[in-house]
């Protein structure tokens, strides 16, 4: 601009030359500033695009992160149960081992019931017989 004014041929004094020098300024000012609201109106644009992508991205993190939450409870509901299962399949079969042994216990219980009383017999046999079983049957008690 002031290249241009040097060039042309402007009165050295005067408010004429004030005027035409202001005028050029006055150029250059309104060319700066619409400069300036282009950049501005162009950073505004960038900024909202950068705005929307950051926005894109936390929704897809989110959305990554919910689904990685739900196959993390899943697989713990699952790992649940298995052990529910497990837990519920040992209770059985100790219920079930009790039972067998409380069978088992009554039937030895009952079977010397019966021995004894064979036992008993025996001796009373012998005691009754007298003679030499009658030591053996003193012995046996």
């Amino acid at each position: 601009m002031e290249r241009d004014l040097a060039q042309e041929q402007l009165p050295t004094e005067g408010p004429q030359r004030e005027l035409l020098v202001l005028s050029g300024e006055r150029r250059v000012l309104v060319l700066q500033m619409e400069a300036l609201r282009d950049e501005a109106q162009q950073a505004e644009t960038d900024l909202q695009n950068l705005y929307q992508k950051h926005q894109t991205e936390l929704h897809c993190l989110r959305e990554e992160s919910l689904q990685v939450f739900r196959v993390f409870r899943q697989v713990c509901e699952e790992q649940r149960r298995m052990s529910e299962d497990r837990y519920r399949s040992v209770l059985l079969e100790a219920v079930q081992d009790a039972v067998y042994l409380s069978a088992q216990n009554q039937q030895l219980q009952a079977d010397n019931r019966q021995l004894r009383k064979a036992l008993g017999e025996l001796k009373d046999t012998l005691a009754v017989r007298g003679g030499p079983t009658a030591e053996l049957s003193s012995q046996l008690q």
